[in-house]
């Protein structure tokens, strides 16, 4: 089954959360489900649930996708990203700083991926690190490079082996996973067994008050469960006997918040209530709030639509650059396919030579950008939160550009 789960309860506060559907999107196919030839394939809903319990309000999808479908063959790899390079060196120095680590600490990273965060943390004197990390192939990356790393899925069982192995972790982080896992008390209690007594879990996951103030509905699909808020995990983790004592606001995805949960008891960022101020303030935890957002989504949509249909009818043609997982729901939101769209660019070559999900656009090189330079192309840069690296980079192309989360849609 690809569908292993209908959800019926919150995944943070356990309360009923059956037939409280808060905003639907077109049914997709799993958003990196890249393809070495276009075929059919299978579309999941996404509905997302609003959890009505007093003190939660958390935002999450019904269904949920075998996790093996979506991250065994993951195709996403953080190095090839300049900004998110710098981004993690960043995160490290911040990261170290707070957890107060030394050379000896051991920094555990859970969804490691290629690596490229752990590799901070070795530049910074952080001798001991340790990836997990699912992907078979992206954890063999990391290996290779000489990060160490387990290749599983996190959960107590790792935890505790790895403690028994390594010892208690310093700090342990987790960057765009807590939102991609359905069984969010285990994971926490996971990290509880790897975690030093005076140890501090920081992440990072893409935060709904932007989501929601910005209209970020393609960072809507199967790899986020989640969509989280502050106030939600503040009960969560005291609920578990954690403290949430910071969060940070950061620029990542179109904006994230990074958590900061200690396993004891410390003094709570004035940052903390000052965020939650502001989701209450923004209707987050309200349904009619999702009643507006699906309004704006569908004339969002409708906008992009007929901006195209102006440009195409003035002979342009389009490719694209970024084949993120935002790009699938972003595409049948749009109703676009090949026909519309004829390529697109990506930077990591795990995806090129590979279709698009469900839309069977092929991914290619960026000398497929440079070949239709000066012949009347228009980029729509489905990799949004790049967009200003990706143009400076490709400065010299003779040819148009389109953010298509900006709401003056100009070239």
């Amino acid at each position: 089954m690809s569908v292993i789960a209908h959800r019926r309860v919150c995944a943070l506060c356990g309360s009923d959360t059956a037939d409280k559907i808060a905003l639907s999107l077109p049914p997709t196919p799993c958003a990196n489900e890249f393809l070495e030839r276009p075929a059919r394939q299978d579309v999941f809903p996404l509905d997302l649930q609003l959890c009505a319990a007093a003190d939660c309000g958390h935002l999450q999808l019904e269904a949920v996708v075998d996790p093996t479908r979506l991250f065994d063959d993951y195709v996403y790899v953080s190095g090839t990203s300049p900004v998110f390079v710098a981004h993690f060196a960043e995160y490290a120095r911040q990261a170290a700083e707070t957890a107060g680590l030394g050379p000896g600490s051991l920094v555990v990273d859970i969804g490691s991926n290629d690596g490229t965060l752990l590799a901070r943390f070795l530049e910074n004197g952080m001798t001991r690190v340790h990836g997990v990390e699912p992907a078979g192939r992206i954890a063999a990356a990391a290996v290779a490079r000489g990060i160490p790393t387990t290749n599983a899925y996190f959960d107590r069982r790792v935890a505790q082996a790895l403690r028994a192995e390594l010892g208690p972790a310093q700090l342990v982080t987790a960057n765009n996973v807590f939102a991609h896992i359905a069984d969010l008390e285990h994971t926490a209690l996971s990290v509880g067994d790897l975690l030093a007594p005076h140890g501090v879990f920081i992440f990072e996951v893409s935060y709904l008050l932007d989501v929601v103030e910005q209209g970020l509905f393609d960072t809507i699909y199967h790899e986020h469960l989640s969509y989280h808020a502050v106030r939600p995990l503040i009960g969560f983790f005291a609920r578990l006997g954690m403290t949430l004592f910071d969060v940070q606001r950061v620029r990542a995805h179109g904006g994230s918040i990074r958590v900061y949960v200690s396993a004891e008891s410390r003094p709570v960022s004035a940052r903390v209530a000052e965020l939650v101020e502001l989701e209450i303030s923004a209707g987050l935890f309200l349904p009619e709030t999702y009643s507006v957002l699906r309004k704006q989504i569908a004339a969002r949509a409708s906008e992009l639509r007929a901006h195209l249909a102006a440009l195409r009818s003035e002979g342009a043609r389009f490719c694209g650059y970024g084949a993120p997982a935002k790009l699938t729901t972003m595409m049948y939101a749009l109703e676009l396919d090949r026909d519309d769209v004829e390529f697109v660019v990506d930077d990591s070559p795990l995806k090129r030579g590979l279709y698009t999900p469900g839309t069977h656009i092929p991914v290619v090189g960026s000398d497929h950008l440079a070949a239709v330079s000066g012949k009347g192309f228009w980029c729509v840069v489905f990799a949004w939160n790049f967009y200003d690296s990706i143009v400076a980079r490709h400065s010299d192309w003779a040819g148009n550009w389109i953010n298509p989360q900006v709401r003056a849609l100009t070239g």
